[in-house]
């Protein structure tokens, strides 16, 4: 059985932070941002906002985990300020 439409679409927005990282484009970032936030406006799942918004406190990429911080607490694994829009 195929992947869900919704799933394939996460994972290729993944997959272009993941090339925005490699080519050190920030454009690419922004990029995919701005799909993420158009499918969210059109009523689809864009995803956990951590898989499309880069870490303001410990820098981390798109898609890629928080680290600790002094002085910063997690919840659930990610910074507030991250997931705070």
């Amino acid at each position: 059985m195929s992947e869900p439409m919704e799933e394939r679409a996460k994972d290729a927005v993944r997959d272009v932070h993941r090339a925005a990282i490699r080519h050190q484009d920030d454009s690419l970032h922004q990029s995919a941002v701005e799909i993420s936030r158009m499918a969210g406006e059109l009523g689809h799942d864009p995803g956990p906002i951590e898989d499309w918004r880069p870490c303001p406190v410990c820098g981390a990429e798109p898609g890629a985990s928080c680290i600790r911080v002094p002085g910063h607490d997690m919840v659930d694994g990610a910074h507030p300020e991250r997931t705070t829009e």
